[in-house]
């Protein structure tokens, strides 16, 4: 892994910060074309953030922002379950 992480490094930042925004970017839009097609849809917008904050600092706090959401739903989902779970 890191030998892959040097060659990547070595690649100048001219040349990596566009290939890194065209492919999360259609990544993204993937993703969000999957929401309404069959396919990971949010699994797809995750991963394309996670790309695109390799480079970009906005994209990293986007990548960030959507991770606590997520945390905050599973956290919803858990409360309900224990409360269902509870009240049969």
């Amino acid at each position: 892994m890191d030998s892959l992480k040097h060659f990547w490094k070595r690649i100048p930042r001219s040349v990596r910060k566009p290939l890194v925004f065209m492919v999360g970017s259609a990544i993204v839009v993937a993703g969000i074309a999957m929401l309404v097609l069959p396919g990971p849809g949010w699994a797809a917008i995750f991963l394309g953030f996670a790309v695109l904050a390799t480079e970009f600092a906005v994209a990293e706090k986007v990548r960030d922002w959507l991770v606590l959401q997520l945390k905050k739903l599973i956290h919803y989902a858990q409360r309900a379950y224990k409360k269902f779970r509870r009240a049969h």
